[in-house]
């Protein structure tokens, strides 16, 4: 891995699973796996070799085959028959799916935070991470950054206490780390980091503490929908 992905500090993607779902040794290496594609380390197309896993992980051919099964169920790993494990290249209509799946979602919880009577006090996390977010974006560590435009997301639908919910947007939102890696890599360059994201995230969070539903839906989905006509226009360049 790269300087900036060592480096991080900014939460991974794995960091946000509820790890009691799968054994030790499996989450290990599946954590590995997905965060080196959310971490835009491996990139979309890429394959995966079993035994290159196996030695760079230390570990057994069928802990990394139970590993890239649980990332195919996921839609992060392709397994084609006969030709092995490859990191999962979104198009178009994925990449829409994803994010308007996401925007009605996520519109969901807001619906349900609002009703929360402590609310200004469970968010308070999430304002250091706006924090955080804005730093990762100043100093140009695009992990991190991306990291937490992420993790942001997630948190907020962990503060429903639904783990059903809570595990389907962590996964939607891995898929939207790999999806933007394969329309960043359609150009040789890397983009400039988006840096009104924090400032989005923190005016969102402003309105779930003054009451302001309406509001904070229609940012939320404004939000959202600009990441959609983004990734519109790079896969038309």
């Amino acid at each position: 891995m790269n300087n900036e992905t060592r480096l991080s500090a900014a939460p991974t993607t794995s960091s946000l699973i509820l790890e009691e779902r799968h054994d030790a040794e499996l989450f290990r290496v599946y954590a590995s796996i997905l965060d080196g594609i959310t971490d835009h380390v491996l990139l979309p197309g890429n394959k995966l070799t079993e035994s290159e896993l196996c030695r760079r992980m230390v570990c057994s051919r069928n802990t990394v085959r139970g590993a890239l099964s649980l990332l195919a169920h996921d839609k992060i790993v392709d397994l084609q028959p006969n030709r092995g494990a490859f990191v999962h290249v979104p198009d178009m209509k994925e990449m829409q799916d994803v994010f308007n799946a996401r925007i009605e979602m996520e519109t969901m919880i807001i619906d349900l935070l609002v009703e929360m009577p402590d609310l200004a006090e469970r968010l308070k996390p999430l304002y250091a991470m706006t924090e955080q977010e804005a730093a990762a974006s100043g100093k140009g560590d695009r992990v991190g950054w991306n990291r937490l435009a992420n993790a942001f997301h997630v948190e907020l639908a962990r503060l429903v206490d639904n783990n059903v919910l809570f595990e389907i947007i962590n996964t939607l939102c891995a898929r939207s780390s790999l999806i933007v890696a394969v329309f960043d890599t359609k150009r040789r360059e890397k983009r400039p980091i988006n840096t009104t994201t924090h400032s989005e995230h923190r005016e969102i969070l402003d309105l779930l503490v003054s009451g302001r539903r309406n509001r904070a839906v229609k940012i939320l989905r404004k939000h959202l929908g600009a990441c959609i006509e983004r990734l519109e226009s790079r896969l038309k360049e």
